[in-house]
C-alpha cells in the first residue's frame, strides 16, 4: 500500500494533539486492561438436573469471546493490523462508439429475424377471417 504524504506541521500538529490527549500511565493501563482480558471470565448459572428444580448452580467458565478480542487488539497494537486484501474490479460499459461493420452487422442481424417472424405469418396471412366493424 503507497504511503501518503503527511506535511512537517500536520505530522507535529497530531503528534501534539496525541501527546495532549493521553496522560503519563494510559498506553500501559490499556495494555495492563488487555492483559487482564485475556484471562476473563463468566458466571454460568444452571439448575442441577439430579435435584430438580430446587437449587441453582453458578460455575465460572472462560468468556472466550472476551479473551479472544482482547487478544486480536494486543498482537494488532504489537505487531500492526494485519494486511487486508479487497478485489476492485471495474467495467467499463460506457463505450457508445460501434465501427461501421459491427452497425451493419447488428442490421443485417435484426433485418433477418424480422424476416423470419414476417414469414411464419404472412403463410397465415390468406387463412386468418378479417371484418370491419
Amino acid at each position: 500500500m503507497p504511503s501518503v504524504p503527511i506535511k512537517y506541521e500536520e505530522a507535529v500538529k497530531k503528534k501534539r494533539d496525541i501527546a495532549d490527549f493521553l496522560e503519563n500511565n494510559d498506553i500501559e493501563a490499556a495494555l495492563n486492561v488487555l492483559r487482564q482480558g485475556l484471562k476473563a471470565e463468566k458466571t454460568n448459572r444452571s439448575r442441577d438436573p439430579k435435584t430438580g428444580h430446587r437449587g441453582i448452580q453458578y460455575s465460572k467458565v472462560p468468556d472466550h469471546t472476551i479473551r479472544f478480542h482482547s487478544a486480536k487488539l494486543l498482537l494488532e497494537y504489537g505487531f500492526g493490523k494485519p494486511a487486508t486484501r479487497a478485489e476492485i474490479e471495474v467495467k467499463d460499459t460506457t463505450n457508445k462508439s460501434a465501427s461501421p461493420q459491427e452497425i451493419l452487422q447488428k442490421i443485417q442481424n435484426s433485418a433477418h429475424s424480422f424476416r423470419e417472424i414476417t414469414n411464419a405469418y404472412i403463410s397465415d396471412l390468406p387463412n386468418a377471417e378479417v371484418s370491419d366493424e
